[in-house]
């Protein structure tokens, strides 16, 4: 099948919504916030509803081409992105808030409401939605759940898995199925099926809308600004307010290096640009936390901070925020590329590992800076280079690598709130042992065996058509499909991860996913 007759084939299915197939249109959806690595996508295709994406999905198993769900963009991983060509299906369509219950404390929303959109609509109830990543204008709450985004009040309300209580998803085959709802728990099985979406990067289905935990807007809050002369210093204050009785909500730290870039931009806020900057926040019932603004003041003080600022008034805060919120944006402005990491590791680490990225950089002759959610140790190193001078890519790529070796080293995770997407998919052998990798890629396997569903990403080995043969012609482009790999039928079975066995606490007999019904049976009569 050509790109023609897929478009032709595509508007067989989306009868109201639109179907993009020039160049000039197919150009924006090349890549996420990641913005270096591109991939063209053979056609785009904009469902004006639930109905029309169901639909979508339901014939594609018919047109043998990759399928990428696409929120807005804005992820750090490469994850809603056409890695194998094929469709990409942009939900902006799906953008209702359908129903806030005050008394319930949930609301009911699709999948492309933007978090700035939620929060607007909280407000007249005295709502909020906790999580909050810096691109919350423009990003979904779609690919907030396919990432399982956190943001920078993630210290002390978590992540976007803490407040999903249902999640409407559809299956490779048009089937529609509804995991947990207003109510949360886990339904009929004892399985929670909606946890196990939640962060699942698209390979799963493509979620239509979600049931969410909403908690009562803050009575009051104030915001920190201190500036510390060393890192020492800045790690005392961290330290000191992770134990504090005020439990802030949010510990941001940017280090001199992301500070400089600030104040010589047009968003200069007046700092030092020798200078670490920590940003905090408390908040709660007013008469509580006016009698421990001083107390925070002073722990920052006393930790080394040689200038803080604090304020309650809504102005102000946002100004003691700005250099943090604005810090992001300028990375893609000020460098041709640059590419961020998202690793997690133990806070006693931090200097250990900051250092690391300075001496790998500096010797590279490279520019990183360090702007990350100090509270839970969630690193966000950026690396700014151009990936069109020769050795520039490989070089980030090396460090990268060396990097992720001492994260594990010192006890730390992959990803905090990026995803891993066809960004990190190198770095998952050094995490994971391949019996711990394969169990991993069967889940995937289940609900998507032919790995249709945004492949190539999180495993690097999810190619479309690796699972299944697919023959060539039969794909975009007519012979394009000769480049996946295809097994032969008598290895379509997935690896068993492990062999039947009965549980001794209840008795229960543990299965792997790959059994067939006649294995089962037979099994049962054994």
């Amino acid at each position: 099948m050509n790109v023609s007759n897929l478009g032709s084939r595509l508007k067989q299915s989306i009868r109201r919504g639109r179907v993009l197939t020039a160049p000039a249109q197919l150009a924006g959806y090349d890549a996420d916030g990641l913005g270096y690595k591109t991939f063209r996508p053979d056609a785009v295709v904009i469902p004006a509803d639930a109905d029309e994406l169901v639909a979508l999905l339901r014939d594609s198993r018919s047109l043998n081409v990759p399928v990428t769900i696409r929120g807005a963009g804005t992820s750090l991983s490469g994850g809603p992105v056409a890695a194998q060509g094929g469709v990409v299906v942009h939900t902006s369509s799906l953008r209702k808030v359908r129903e806030i219950c005050a008394d319930g404390f949930w609301c009911e929303v699709e999948c492309s409401v933007t978090l700035n959109q939620l929060d607007a609509a909280l407000v007249p109830y005295g709502l909020f939605y906790p999580p909050d990543p810096s691109s919350g204008p423009v990003c979904t709450l779609g690919g907030n759940v396919a990432m399982n985004a956190g943001g920078a009040h993630c210290f002390r309300y978590g992540v976007t898995s803490n407040y999903v209580l249902g999640i409407e998803v559809v299956l490779l085959d048009g089937s529609v199925h509804r995991f947990g709802g207003p109510a949360g728990g886990r339904g009929a099985w004892r399985e929670d099926w909606k946890r196990l979406m939640v962060g699942s990067e698209g390979t799963l289905g493509a979620f239509t809308r979600f049931w969410l935990r909403v908690l009562p807007r803050p009575e009051k809050a104030w915001t920190y600004r201190a500036t510390f002369a060393d890192l020492q210093s800045a790690e005392r204050a961290i330290h000191a307010l992770a134990a504090h009785a005020s439990f802030p909500v949010a510990i941001e730290l940017m280090d001199p290096r992301c500070v400089a870039m600030v104040e010589n931009s047009p968003m200069a806020v007046g700092l030092p640009k020798d200078a670490f900057l920590l940003v905090t926040e408390i908040d709660g019932p007013a008469v509580l936390l006016d009698a421990r603004v001083k107390a925070v003041a002073e722990l920052l003080s006393a930790a080394g901070a040689s200038g803080v600022e604090y304020s309650d008034d809504e102005t102000q805060r946002n100004r003691l925020w700005k250099a943090r919120k604005v810090a992001g944006g300028l990375m893609g402005q000020l460098s041709p590329d640059f590419l961020v990491q998202d690793a997690v590791i133990p806070k006693r680490a931090l200097a250990e590992v900051l250092q690391l990225v300075y001496d790998e950089a500096d010797a590279a002759g490279l520019r990183a800076v360090n702007v990350f959610h100090a509270g839970d140790g969630n690193l966000h190193p950026n690396f700014l280079f151009d990936s069109q001078k020769p050795g520039e890519l490989e070089k980030v790529e090396a460090i990268s690598k060396r990097l992720m070796q001492r994260v594990i080293a010192v006890g730390g995770t992959l990803s905090g709130e990026h995803g891993i997407g066809n960004d990190k998919t190198a770095y998952m052998p050094l995490f994971f042992g391949e019996d711990t990798l394969r169990l991993q890629l069967a889940v995937p396997g289940v609900f998507n065996p032919q790995h249709q569903l945004n492949p190539l990403k999180v495993f690097a080995s999810r190619r479309f058509g690796s699972a299944i043969g697919v023959k060539a012609g039969n794909g975009v482009g007519g012979d394009k499909l000769e480049a996946y790999p295809t097994v032969g039928q008598e290895t379509l079975k997935v690896p068993r991860t492990f062999e039947p066995f009965v549980d001794s606490v209840d008795g229960v007999m543990c299965c792997p996913v790959t059994m067939t019904t006649a294995e089962l049976r037979a099994q049962a009569a054994a």
